[in-house]
């Protein structure tokens, strides 16, 4: 079965996210927002790609017009890697909320 929590489990497969102590804490839903954090936008790409995947399954998508990501730390500004979709479309970065 095919519910949010599959969002979080699928995310939480992928191993790359962020952690405290063991616990995964790479992914945070409140209603229709999920919040993805990661260690590296590597990371980030295959958590983006990760959740897509438990997306299509529930016939939903990320809508790229709605969504950002943001670097926090001393090299929040500098360019990064874009981080790509599944079907192409590319999420944006800002460097503040």
């Amino acid at each position: 079965m095919h519910t949010n929590d599959g969002v979080v489990d699928r995310v939480r497969e992928c191993r790359v996210g962020c952690f405290v102590k063991s616990h995964c804490v790479s992914v945070l839903l409140y209603a229709d927002d999920i919040l993805l954090l990661a260690p590296s936008v590597t990371a980030l790409q295959q958590l983006v790609l990760a959740c897509e995947g438990e997306l299509q399954w529930l016939d939903m998508s990320i809508n790229v017009t709605k969504s950002a990501c943001m670097r926090i730390g001393p090299r929040f500004s500098v360019t990064c890697s874009n981080i790509n979709t599944i079907d192409g479309p590319q999420i944006r970065w800002c460097i503040s909320v």
